[in-house]
């Protein structure tokens, strides 16, 4: 039985959450219109699949959504009902979680964003913190290690019925139009509850180069070290790895460096140089692709 999240009050505040994300439907082919014109039947239904056990969650959607840069990123999408329990599972897992993370964390948090991550690496740099260890975690949400996954969420979440509730989400089937299979490894990129996972998965990390004196500044799997000296950023991007190793990832070699003020360096789609942070933006009109960048702290 998933009682804990089965409570009618829950699932309405969690529907209301879900419906002001919108999206598109599941595999099931039901809207968040759809699931509205039928709310008082959906949400009763489901309230009773998760208090008498018998929940399970539809297969996964899997779609290509343009990246705007010439490649794609697969997205793997629940059904409504499906959005709707995992919300549900959020309001009990997020105060939990939340307690546990670091200040150096900056994606997926309420009142934290791209723009306070800008503003802690500003500070850094005020104190003189001029080299960068820019690195990215290589194909970081379909490598997380289902078992590892398992053991976090073991240890923070007590309640079993939701640690059983976020195992059938992670372990999820996925239909890609041709077939369904099983999720091996990683977490669905498009679930409700994987923005969350991917910080709790991270979360060593973090506590790890904090408690060697490292000034880290992450957003999600993207993340920067900043040093004083080049020599501190060969040393924090040594450890990094080796962190990641135990973890069972690896760093893109291709999107990690060691960068400084000095030359400039692009983090979080904002360029950084010196002591100016330039915001690219796009022309409107004819032109819409073309970027140019405006000059300001943000």
């Amino acid at each position: 039985m998933f009682t804990a999240i089965s409570d009618p009050q829950t699932l309405h505040a969690a529907w209301l959450r879900v419906r002001e994300n919108q999206g598109c439907a599941g595999v099931d082919r039901v809207t968040i219109e759809d699931f509205e014109s039928g709310l008082l039947y959906e949400l009763p239904r489901l309230q009773r699949e998760l208090a008498d056990g018998s929940y399970r969650p539809l297969p996964l959607l899997r779609i290509l959504v343009d990246k705007g840069n010439g490649e794609t990123r697969a997205l793997c999408v629940p059904a409504v009902r499906d959005r709707v329990a995992q919300a549900a599972a959020l309001q009990h897992i997020e105060p939990i979680l939340e307690a546990q993370f670091e200040d150096c964390s900056f994606a997926f948090r309420k009142g934290r964003s791209v723009r306070t991550a800008v503003h802690r690496i500003r500070e850094l740099y005020e104190k003189g913190y001029r080299w960068v260890v820019d690195a990215d975690i290589d194909a970081f949400f379909d490598s997380i290690d289902h078992d590892l996954m398992r053991l976090k969420i073991q240890h923070y979440i007590l309640n079993k019925e939701i640690q059983d509730l976020l195992q059938l989400w992670i372990r999820a089937e996925v239909w890609d139009g041709k077939a369904v299979t099983r999720l091996t490894c990683g977490i669905p990129q498009g679930s409700v509850v994987s923005p969350i996972l991917a910080n709790l998965f991270l979360d060593d990390l973090d506590e790890e180069l904090l408690r060697r004196g490292m000034h880290l500044v992450r957003y999600a799997d993207d993340f920067i070290i900043l040093s004083k000296e080049r020599a501190q950023a060969e040393a924090a991007l040594e450890v990094t790895d080796k962190i990641l190793e135990q973890l069972r990832l690896d760093l893109d070699e291709e999107k990690t460096a060691i960068v400084d003020f000095d030359h400039g360096f692009t983090y979080l789609g904002v360029i950084f140089v010196r002591s100016l942070i330039m915001v690219p933006f796009e022309k409107s009109g004819r032109n819409a692709r073309s970027c140019t960048c405006r000059r300001r702290w943000i």
